[in-house]
């Protein structure tokens, strides 16, 4: 379990769901061609109900010049270290999503510049 204090991240944002992945391919298309610099977060935020309905998705990093932002709001978080795939480790969350007990506040995805990425999930 991990404590996170409010972090603002700037970049672009979609209203999304899981049902399709071709508009956060896209995002993170538009995100990546214009390289910014950072650690960069993909953050889940908004959620409908659960992680079967729809919810905002941003992308960007914390001093990126965007128009948008959100909030990674201050709280408690699981955090998974990704060995394998991202998508591999968010199947696995899904399939606990009953036992882990999630908030459905912000869960975040953290791409860290010497190539670590972690996923927190809000509890």
């Amino acid at each position: 379990m991990n404590l996170q204090e409010n972090k603002v991240i700037y970049g672009k944002q979609i209203r999304t769901n899981n049902d399709d992945f071709s508009p956060i391919a896209m995002l993170w298309g538009e995100v990546m061609a214009e390289k910014p610099a950072g650690d960069i977060f993909a953050v889940y935020s908004n959620y409908a109900s659960n992680y079967l309905d729809d919810y905002d998705l941003l992308v960007g990093t914390v001093d990126w010049i965007q128009e948008m932002s959100t909030i990674i709001r201050a709280g408690e978080y699981l955090v998974f270290e990704v060995e394998t795939t991202v998508k591999q480790v968010w199947d696995e969350i899904w399939e606990r999503d009953s036992e882990l007990a999630r908030a459905y506040n912000t869960d975040f995805e953290w791409y860290h510049t010497d190539g670590r990425i972690e996923v927190y999930i809000s509890i």
